[in-house]
Formats: C-alpha cells, sequence, structure tokens
C-alpha cells in the first residue's frame, strides 16, 4: 500500500451495525461476520492491508482465536489489530493471547472505534508504528503471561469446572472425575498466575495474605469466563497454530 491509497480493510464482527465506522474511515471495507464469510474472504484474489478482529463470532464452535489463526497462516502480510470491548468478561484475556500467540500488530478497545481513530491506525500501522495506546502497549509487555494461565491444555477443563463449581476444589475434582489432590499443583500454580496477571494487566495489587486460593480462583474464572470457556481455546493453545515471534 502507498501513502496515497486507501487501505484494504478486513473486519472481522458478528456484529450488523459495526461496520458503520469503518464504512465511514475506509473506503475499500470488507465485512465478514462468520468463519465461512472469513474463509472465502481470504480465499480470494482480494487483498487485504489490516484485518480488525474480534473476539466474539457469534458462533458454538469458533471465536476470534480461530479467526487470527485462519489469517496468520493465509494472509501472513497482512496486518492484525485484536479489536474487543476490553471491559467484557474475558477480553484482556483475549488481547494477550493474540499478541503473545498470534503476533497481533495492535490493539484497540471498540469503545473507541471512532473513524478518525480507526484511519490514525491503519496510517500508523503502514509507517511501522504501533497505535495502541502507551499503557495498553506497556501491560501488552506481559502478554506471555497467558502461557501461565492456561499452563495445560488439560488446564482448559479445569478452569470450566472450577467455574460450575464456584471455586470448590473438591466439586470440581469430582466434575472431572480426578481426586482433588491431582489439581493441588494447579491450585497453586494457577493461583501465582493470576495475581501476577492481576497485577500487571488490571493493576491488582496482590493480597497481602493469598490463603483464599478459592475465592481468587472462582473470581478470575467468572470474570474471564467467556476466555476460559472459548470452544476453541486449546486448538488455540496448539505449538503449530500458534505465530510467537511478533514483527
Amino acid at each position: 500500500m502507498t501513502t496515497d491509497e486507501q487501505p484494504s480493510v478486513l473486519l472481522v464482527d458478528d456484529t450488523p451495525g459495526e461496520a458503520a465506522n469503518f464504512a465511514a474511515a475506509f473506503d475499500r471495507l470488507t465485512h465478514v461476520r462468520t468463519m465461512e464469510q472469513l474463509d472465502a474472504a481470504v480465499a480470494g484474489n482480494r487483498p487485504f492491508d489490516i484485518a480488525f478482529v474480534d473476539f466474539n463470532l457469534g458462533s458454538a464452535d469458533y471465536t476470534g482465536l480461530t479467526a487470527l489463526a485462519r489469517l496468520r497462516r493465509r494472509r501472513p502480510g497482512c496486518r492484525v489489530v485484536s479489536y474487543s470491548q476490553l471491559a467484557e468478561s474475558g477480553r484482556t484475556l483475549y488481547a494477550c493471547a493474540a499478541r503473545h500467540w498470534f503476533a497481533a500488530d495492535a490493539l484497540l478497545d471498540k469503545v473507541h472505534n471512532h473513524a478518525e481513530t480507526l484511519r490514525r491506525y491503519a496510517d500508523q500501522l503502514a509507517g511501522g508504528a504501533n497505535p495502541t495506546p502507551i499503557g495498553w502497549q506497556r501491560r501488552l509487555e506481559h502478554a506471555g503471561l497467558i502461557d501461565d494461565i492456561v499452563a495445560e491444555p488439560y488446564w482448559v477443563q479445569i478452569w470450566r469446572a472450577l467455574h460450575e463449581s464456584a471455586g470448590e476444589m473438591q466439586a470440581a475434582a469430582r466434575l472431572l472425575g480426578r481426586d482433588a489432590a491431582q489439581l493441588r499443583g494447579f491450585k497453586d500454580r494457577a493461583m501465582a498466575a493470576v495475581v501476577e496477571f492481576n497485577r500487571v494487566i488490571h493493576d491488582i495489587e496482590p493480597p497481602l495474605v493469598q490463603r483464599n486460593k478459592k475465592g481468587v480462583l472462582s473470581t478470575f474464572a467468572a470474570r474471564h469466563w467467556q476466555f476460559l470457556g472459548a470452544p476453541d481455546l486449546t486448538t488455540a493453545m496448539a505449538a503449530d497454530v500458534r505465530v510467537r515471534s511478533p514483527r
């Protein structure tokens, strides 16, 4: 893309009206709302300079994690912006996963998707700069903490059982068909990861006494449930799916 031509922009978002500000900002816009539409778009001949990828795609099978993986595999030259409302459940985990697992070039909170901001993002990305707000750039320096939150694929099932059991480790173990002692390693390691994630991403000071692991872990599971319960989370964690080196 030269400085004189409009960028070709791909918006991956299931909300019909979400494209309004993008249409005001960009003449060359493609809006896809499903994975099928995304597959068709990237299989075509139209080039895409930038893709804005939301987390929730209104699907029982996929989220923006799968969309990011497919974009990185099929359109590796396209700049990618993880695009979501960061106040919603699980979105900060999505921001970290997008950066650390799929080398997202930038982050944009949906509440700031004004046409002038979208154009600024496109201009700065084209120039090799990172338009992400400085505060979030600093937070995303710690995006690798996502690997501590879901350190192993089976942790996804533990987080889900923990959420269903309101933090009761004994009940979670029963849901998983395990002895509670088998989850002790998860409990200790997950507690340390959650405390650090809350500190550097959410600016929450560590508790003075870390005995209430049930409360801390159950609160975290509830707060981030949409991400931890994502149907494609385990697949996105696979080493052969990720793109681990930010450009």
